[in-house]
C-alpha cells in the first residue's frame, strides 16, 4: 500500500501528499534540496524524498502545527520561525500523534509495520530558528522567506524571484482557518496577503490540494477576506479546537475548493 502520492509540476518542483492529505513541497535545486513541510510523520517521508532526489536537503516548516511538523523527527534539523516554535512543540506531543495515528487507522492507511510506539515518543526534532529575509540558495534556485501571518503568528512562505512563484503552507489558502487561538486578527491575514501581492509572482503552491493556483486566486482570496460579512456568514463546528463560535464566509460553495472563503473567529473581526 503506497501511503505516498507524488505530483511532479517540472524538474524542480514536486509535491508529496501523505494518506491523510497534507502536502510537503519539495524544489530541487543543482546543489541541495529543500522540503517545506514534515506532514504528520506517519510514514518516511525522507525516504520517499530521495526516490526523488538525494542532493543534500534543507528542512523549512512554513508553521508549527501538526500536519506540517510531527515528521520533523526524520530530519537532522528543521527550521521554523520563532513565532511558531512553542506552537510546534505544542503539537508535536503525545496526544496530538494519538489523535493523529486514530485518523489514518480510520481511513485504513497506517503503513505496514508502521512502529506506533516509538513515533509516539517523538518529539518537534531539531528546531532552528529561521528569519524574515534569510535566503536558501540551492543551487540555480533562490527562496528567500517572507512573513505570512494570520493562520499562525509565525507561518512564512517561500519566495522564488527567478519562477515566480510562492510556497505559502496553510498561510493562505481556499478556505483559511482564521478561527484557532494561535490565529490573528482577520485584519493581520489582510496585510499578509496585500504585501504578498506586491511581490513579482505567477502562481502559489497551498499545503492542502496539489495544484499550481494562479495568481488571480491570491487576489480572489484578499477580496473576499475584505468583504466579510457576519450577517452573511455561517456558523460551522469544529470539534476539539476550543473554539465555541465560529462563522464561515464565502460567496461560493461551502468548502469548494475552487471557491473562496475565511473560516474565523468573530472576536477576531
Amino acid at each position: 500500500m503506497e501511503y505516498f502520492t507524488v505530483f511532479k509540476y517540472n524538474d524542480s518542483l514536486y509535491q508529496i501528499k501523505d494518506a491523510l492529505g497534507v502536502l510537503s513541497t519539495l524544489v530541487v535545486g543543482c546543489d541541495k534540496a529543500l522540503l517545506f513541510d514534515t506532514g504528520y510523520g506517519i510514514g518516511n517521508l525522507k525516504e520517499e524524498v530521495k526516490k526523488i532526489t538525494n542532493l543534500p536537503l534543507i528542512v523549512v516548516n512554513s508553521h508549527g502545527h501538526m500536519d506540517h511538523s510531527c515528521g520533523n523527527y526524520l530530519f537532522d534539523k528543521v527550521y521554523i520561525h520563532k513565532d511558531d516554535m512553542d506552537l510546534c512543540i505544542e503539537h508535536n506531543g503525545i496526544e496530538r500523534r494519538k489523535r493523529n495515528l486514530a485518523n489514518v487507522k480510520n481511513i485504513n492507511k497506517l503503513p505496514n509495520g508502521f512502529d506506533e510506539e516509538a513515533y509516539l515518543k517523538q518529539n518537534e526534532g531539531n528546531l532552528v530558528e529561521l528569519k524574515i529575509g534569510d535566503t536558501f540558495d540551492l543551487g540555480g534556485i533562490i527562496l528567500e522567506v517572507i512573513p505570512f501571518q494570520g493562520h499562525t503568528k509565525g507561518s512564512i512562505a517561500l519566495f522564488n524571484r527567478q519562477d515566480k512563484y510562492l510556497l505559502v503552507g496553510d498561510a493562505t489558502c481556499p478556505f483559511v482557518w482564521l478561527f484557532l487561538k494561535e490565529s490573528m486578527p482577520v485584519s493581520v491575514y489582510i496585510d499578509s496577503l496585500k504585501k504578498a501581492l506586491e511581490l513579482d509572482f505567477d502562481y502559489f503552491l497551498v499545503g492542502h490540494g496539489p495544484r499550481l493556483f494562479p495568481r488571480s486566486k491570491m487576489i480572489d482570496f484578499l477580496k473576499i477576506a475584505e468583504d466579510i460579512k457576519l450577517e452573511e456568514s455561517v456558523p460551522v463546528n469544529f470539534e476539539g479546537y476550543g473554539v465555541d463560535v465560529i462563522y464561515c464566509y464565502t460567496k461560493g460553495k461551502m468548502y469548494d475548493q475552487n471557491d473562496c472563503g475565511v473560516v474565523f473567529d468573530p472576536n477576531k473581526l
